[in-house]
């Protein structure tokens, strides 16, 4: 895949100032993104709420392809945050915040680059908020597609005897909002409009209702 231009401006500052020379049979951190992006793409899953990957990510290279110019943290930093971008462009559930770590395998041949990830369910940031003024109540939407309803093993967990146990689903894809209805029993409108099995573009200031309550949508 083609990194957008401003990921590959960010990797690239990576490693301002350093010759030609230095990466002479070395790889490049936009390498590296794209191989890792590339792997999350291949093994993206279709779980419960639909596609899903891993969000704890090693890359493997030979030593010799890591320049030691480059500083380990800021790297996987970097990395981690391209792909989680990738991930809310793609509308990817990744159940905890992304991490990568790049370490050097001699077992790994020159020039290749070994991606391997696993789940690590944990907080992560909210993009968005359901913000209710009666009863006073805001629901952070934290994940890409984030479940809404009064289980516990939902992701926002509002607990209104109204709403079903899964009540609603919020997607985020680029930069584009929807809600799905997820067969509740008294149904989730957005300003006003009751939703079918379809998804509902959403926008800031629009009125999700469920239940009794009245949310506006707001993102981060």
């Amino acid at each position: 895949m083609k990194l957008a231009r401003e990921m590959e401006r960010r990797l690239e500052r990576l490693v301002d100032g350093a010759t030609a020379a230095v990466f002479r049979g070395k790889m490049h951190p936009v390498d590296m993104a794209d191989r890792l992006i590339r792997q999350a793409d291949f093994v993206v899953e279709d779980g419960e709420t639909g596609p899903e990957v891993p969000n704890c990510w090693t890359i493997r290279v030979h030593p010799s392809d890591l320049p030691i110019e480059v500083d380990a943290n800021d790297l996987n930093a970097e990395l981690a945050r391209a792909l989680t971008e990738v991930a809310a462009d793609r509308g990817w559930r990744i159940n905890g915040p992304i991490t990568v770590e790049v370490a050097t395998d001699v077992a790994v041949p020159r020039g290749l680059a070994d991606c391997s990830g696993h789940s690590d369910p944990g907080p992560i940031e909210a993009w968005a908020q359901l913000v209710a003024t009666s009863p006073p109540l805001v629901a952070e939407i934290c994940d890409n597609r984030s479940v809404i309803g009064r289980s516990t093993e939902s992701d926002v967990v509002v607990s209104v005897p109204e709403l079903s146990r899964s009540q609603a689903m919020i997607v985020r894809s680029g930069q584009i909002a929807t809600i799905i209805d997820l067969a509740s029993a008294n149904g989730t409108f957005v300003n006003g409009e009751r939703l079918g099995a379809d998804p509902h573009p959403i926008v800031p200031g629009d009125t999700v209702t469920m239940g009794d309550i009245d949310f506006m949508f707001r993102q981060l």
